[in-house]
């Protein structure tokens, strides 16, 4: 019997036009996930409700905003982009490229509808006309740009030819490929350390029981790294062909989340120390996690994903349970400033932040379950 999660096939056809079954439905799984986080990032911080003042609507045809920046727009613009591309990419295939595109606009549109209304009831949000067009706009983008990543067109053709050549068929991959995309999005997230994904103490109000110091600082840190690389770079190494190296791709996916964080405490924290965050307990993690790794991708498949699994969900476990570090939070001036940009952001990356080991975990369990009936 073939192996679902192992995929190497050579039956392959790629369609003549549009996208493969499998593409399609992967594509409206992902659309229904982003879905939640969006809503997840837009309502935080899920306290203090009230009844608005006024219409629920009111902010549609409220004044323009007197102070409109650049930054807020390109946020706003840039999270509704996947949405629209991935909405497009599964109505596209049952109603053509054009309807598909529209229906994608619209109901992307409804959502960024429904959740500046929703914000209404929140007295630490604000809702605005203007987050409502740059949503609506970003999704317009998004939903217009999904053709041309199809097999059959130049740039989608280049991309498919570079996914089969190094990875294997079938939907476990393809998820695997976006939640590593995922992974990287969240190196964004201002206030945690280095891979420190899935902290969700702050958000549920849940009390530290462990006090800070530079001793349990540094080994806790070393631990949340050594785990999450071990755990990203078995689910890397899992879902690639036989024959390929994983440790070059590793390496680069790697130095790229180690670029983000460079990029973040530039541009969005404006630290004057901009490599602040990788102090001894990161460096102590990066390096033994990469010699464990270097042995661990020799594991038979099964093995890489069930490690992988038990590897984040101990890098969650330990993250949740490590001391506040008073080094790890907002400057004030950002939030004085009022920069409502970076609070948006920061929002978003968050939620995705928070809910990336879920996703992993789910993706892993699934993989080796699906790998295990077949065999």
């Amino acid at each position: 019997m073939s192996d679902p999660v192992q995929g190497e096939r050579n039956t392959y056809h790629p369609p003549r036009a549009g996208f493969s079954p499998h593409t399609v439905r992967l594509a409206w799984i992902l659309a229904v996930a982003y879905l939640l986080v969006i809503g997840y990032a837009s309502l935080q911080p899920f306290q203090d409700w009230r009844w608005p003042p006024e219409a629920i609507l009111g902010f549609i045809a409220a004044p323009w905003p007197r102070f409109i920046t650049p930054q807020d727009v390109a946020v706003n613009f840039a999270a509704y982009v996947p949405l629209g591309l991935l909405l497009s990419i599964r109505w596209g295939a049952r109603y053509g490229q054009a309807r598909g595109a529209l229906a994608a606009t619209l109901a992307a549109a409804a959502l960024s509808l429904a959740m500046e209304a929703a914000q209404m009831f929140l007295p630490s949000r604000i809702a605005s006309n203007v987050d409502l067009l740059a949503n609506a706009l970003g999704a317009l983008v998004g939903a217009m740009a999904a053709p041309l990543l199809a097999p059959a067109q130049p740039i989608g053709g280049r991309i498919h030819s570079v996914r089969r050549g190094l990875f294997l068929d079938g939907t476990p991959a393809d998820t695997g490929l976006v939640i590593a995309g995922l992974w990287l999005v969240t190196q964004f997230h201002p206030t945690a350390q280095l891979f420190g994904t899935g902290a969700v103490r702050a958000t549920l109000n849940l009390p530290s029981y462990l006090t800070h110091s530079p001793a349990l600082a540094l080994g806790s840190e070393a631990v949340v790294v050594l785990l999450n690389l071990l755990g990203v770079g078995l689910m890397l190494s899992a879902i690639m062909r036989k024959g390929n190296r994983p440790m070059p791709l590793i390496a680069a996916l790697l130095g790229a989340a180690l670029a983000l964080k460079f990029v973040n405490a530039v541009v969005f924290l404006q630290a004057s120390a901009p490599f602040a965050w990788l102090t001894p307990g990161v460096g102590l993690g990066l390096g033994a996690g990469w010699l464990l790794l270097w042995g661990a991708v020799r594991l038979p498949r099964a093995a890489q994903l069930a490690v992988a699994a038990g590897c984040i969900v101990l890098a969650t476990i330990a993250v949740n349970l490590a001391p506040d570090n008073p080094y790890h939070s907002v400057p004030p001036r950002l939030l004085a400033r009022g920069a409502s940009h970076f609070l948006n952001f920061s929002g978003i990356v968050r939620a995705l932040s928070e809910l990336w080991p879920l996703l992993a975990t789910g993706l892993l369990i699934y993989a080796f379950s699906a790998r295990k009936h077949a065999e």
